[in-house]
């Protein structure tokens, strides 16, 4: 087996991690498995929340969603809402939910004449001024196009900007939500599904896989074993523009992580995990390589982490000045394995 650089996903972790989120919400979770679930593998994390039984998913957009659909029963919604040249594959598979986000979009829907009853979603734009109806009148002209066509408006949702500001936006939202009986309202993301009681769902992405709070674990663990450990003297200088000069004699372990992987030269100094405690990065970070100060624990045989739930994501987030999410999705490593 290939241990040379590797990243664990834990599905255990991951199937803890729903249920922990459906009971601290009261609420049905619809996970989001977007941008490849998070660089987690989207097929995998499929598999396993098929082998939950939940009902519903989120995506980007149709080219994340058609895998999905093949492959599995449960519903997909996809978040980006479709273009023309796509609703021939919306006709194809019965499991694909649409997000209408514009009048325009409703429009040219009805203008397709689909031959099946095709599930949406309105998004409603309550602050985030990304996606989603902002004017109540084009928002009902919509819906009342839709409901004279071949669609089901099945649920209705909004996209809170941050935890403070969720009641602010939960009134500007109610209105549409109350227009029209939905089965499914899902307002609340990870950063806020703690402090709103709104809805039936709750839409989690980042929650799922690398967010330490309470019983939430990461499920992620990114690792690599040295390619070669160099003993270096006193007054010798490391690596590009001799960023690094040795102050006395040290080890020096070069890991096969650089920036390719996800490893940025602004996590330069940042330490990685190994034999229980940490070591520091030393030198500019290069393209396939990294350097690390160790001591005589270390060996061609230890293992080097990069992050885990020893060193979380979101420690590594905060040293970025970003979010955990970016974090996850930085890294590229080709080699994952999954614990079922």
């Amino acid at each position: 087996m290939d241990d040379l650089l590797y990243m664990e996903v834990d599905l255990r972790k991951f199937a803890g991690n729903l249920r922990e989120i459906a009971k601290l919400s009261g609420k049905s979770v619809l996970p989001v498995i977007k941008s490849e679930a998070y660089r987690m593998g989207a097929l995998a994390i499929a598999r396993k929340i098929a082998d939950m039984g939940v009902g519903l998913v989120a995506v980007a957009d149709l080219k994340e969603a058609l895998p999905l659909a093949r492959d599995f029963d449960f519903e997909i919604l996809i978040l980006n809402g479709a273009r023309e040249c796509e609703f021939p594959n919306l006709e194809v598979f019965p499991n694909l939910v649409l997000s209408v986000n514009s009048l325009r979009e409703a429009e040219s829907l009805i203008g397709y004449g689909f031959q099946r009853k095709v599930k949406v979603h309105m998004q409603i734009d309550t602050g985030m001024n990304r996606l989603g109806f902002s004017d109540f009148r084009e928002y009902a002209r919509a819906l009342e196009l839709l409901l004279s066509g071949n669609f089901l408006p099945e649920g209705i949702y909004t996209h809170f900007t941050d935890s403070e500001n969720a009641k602010i936006q939960l009134e500007k939202f109610l209105p549409y939500a109350n227009h029209f009986p939905y089965e499914i309202i899902h307002t609340a993301a990870s950063s806020a599904y703690l402090s709103t009681d709104y809805g039936t769902h709750v839409r989690v992405g980042v929650d799922l896989y690398a967010q330490q709070k309470g019983n939430l674990k990461q499920i992620v663990k990114i690792a690599c074993r040295p390619l070669a450990i160099r003993k270096l003297k006193k007054g010798e200088e490391l690596g590009y523009d001799r960023a690094y000069a040795v102050e006395r004699d040290e080890l020096i372990a070069v890991l096969p992580i650089g920036y390719y992987n996800g490893f940025r030269r602004s996590l330069g100094g940042f330490p990685v995990y190994a034999n229980g405690k940490r070591y520091p990065t030393v030198g500019k970070v290069c393209m396939n390589h990294l350097f690390v100060r160790v001591d005589e624990e270390v060996n061609l045989d230890t293992e080097f982490i990069i992050t885990s739930e020893e060193l979380p994501a979101g420690e590594i987030a905060e040293y970025l000045g970003t979010v955990a999410h970016e974090v996850l999705c930085m890294f590229r490593i080709d080699n994952i394995r999954y614990l079922k």
